[in-house]
């Protein structure tokens, strides 16, 4: 059920030897004399540093964290992570003017629940609603259909031709709501950063990192799942659209997934992929504010779910965060973490 393990791209991690490491760091420091180009050796020192901390906690765990009876309390340290990224969101497209929507999307629904859902989704509901945003929950629309049917595995939940065709319809009718929504915020193209999103620009190939199910690949080079460019002053009405594989969808050719059939459907609006395998609150939040709001969106719907609680987890958030920094475990993560590895 889970389709939050596997990447676009692959990241190895490796023990250097102090040797090994400083070999490499001369190669390194040669090369960026010669070219002027390359990772700094504090870009090289840092990766290693992080190496080591996923090294020492190398587990992550899921579902556990609910059904750990001794758990209630790093639950509800998880919870207030996410209630703070989300707050920190909503904070952030009310400067710019823009409509914060909140889209409760997973296929772990029905008979294919998980603690995470079933603890998770009430929160978000309770959390979104004390903040005065809009909130729609999918998650009940999905357990009225085949959930074999809108994916291609139930095992890695990623989306099927006709589950993309399914989510565009229920966007489709959110979106139709707010017609009227307009952001009057402006950046100069000066303020503008390179890309509005985190994938590597310009990719146009086939991938492969679903073993033998390849899919087409296009990012545009602004770094969004997209088969073009935005351009300003723009002109239309424009939807940003953050998430993870429910929104990138892996194992779907670009002209099928749910945000390409949108724009088919919408040649009045912009409708803009920004999601990112793996990503959780925190990692919407900060693209959002370095990146994604310079895009101009008048309205952000954030696609989430109860596994983006869990996944603040401090192990989660070494392998996978997007931020350029190391996560130290609180008190309740360390206990839990300990007990539940069995680690001395």
């Amino acid at each position: 059920m889970r389709h939050k393990v596997r990447t676009g791209a692959v990241i190895s991690y490796h023990r250097v030897s102090l040797r090994h490491l400083l070999a490499m760091l001369a190669a390194i420091c040669c090369l960026c004399a010669c070219t002027g180009k390359g990772k700094t050796i504090s870009d090289i020192v840092f990766r290693e540093r992080k190496n080591r901390a996923i090294d020492r906690y190398p587990k992550i765990p899921k579902d556990e964290i609910i059904q750990q009876a001794s758990s209630s309390r790093l639950y509800s340290e998880l919870r207030e992570y996410y209630k703070k990224s989300l707050l920190e969101l909503k904070v952030s497209t009310d400067r710019d003017c823009a409509k914060l929507i909140v889209v409760v999307l997973t296929i772990e629904t029905g008979k294919y629940a998980t603690p995470a859902s079933t603890f998770g989704i009430p929160f978000i509901f309770v959390t979104t609603d004390n903040m005065g945003v809009d909130y729609y929950d999918l998650a009940k629309k999905i357990a009225e259909n085949d959930v074999t049917e809108l994916t291609q595995t139930t095992e890695d939940g990623v989306w099927s031709k006709k589950g993309a065709i399914f989510i565009a319809d229920q966007l489709d009718s959110i979106i139709s709501k707010y017609n009227d929504q307009r952001s009057s915020k402006k950046f100069p193209d000066t303020k503008k950063p390179a890309t509005f999103g985190d994938l590597q620009p310009n990719q146009d190939e086939m991938m492969y990192d679903y073993g033998d199910a390849p899919y087409h690949l296009k990012v545009n080079s602004q770094g969004l799942r997209m088969d073009h460019d935005l351009k300003f002053p723009k002109k239309k009405q424009t939807i940003l659209i953050l998430g993870d594989a429910e929104v990138f969808s892996p194992l779907l050719d670009n002209e099928y997934i749910a945000t390409s059939i949108l724009q088919r459907r919408h040649p009045d609006k912009e409708i803009i992929n920004a999601g990112v395998n793996n990503y959780t609150m925190d990692d919407y939040t900060s693209l959002y504010e370095e990146k994604a709001r310079f895009t101009e969106p008048d309205i952000v719907i954030v696609c989430t779910n109860g596994g983006d609680i869990l996944e603040q987890f401090f192990t989660q958030r070494n392998k996978y965060s997007r931020s350029n920094k190391i996560y130290e475990p609180s008190e309740a993560e360390l206990l839990f973490y300990n007990e539940l590895y069995e680690k001395k």
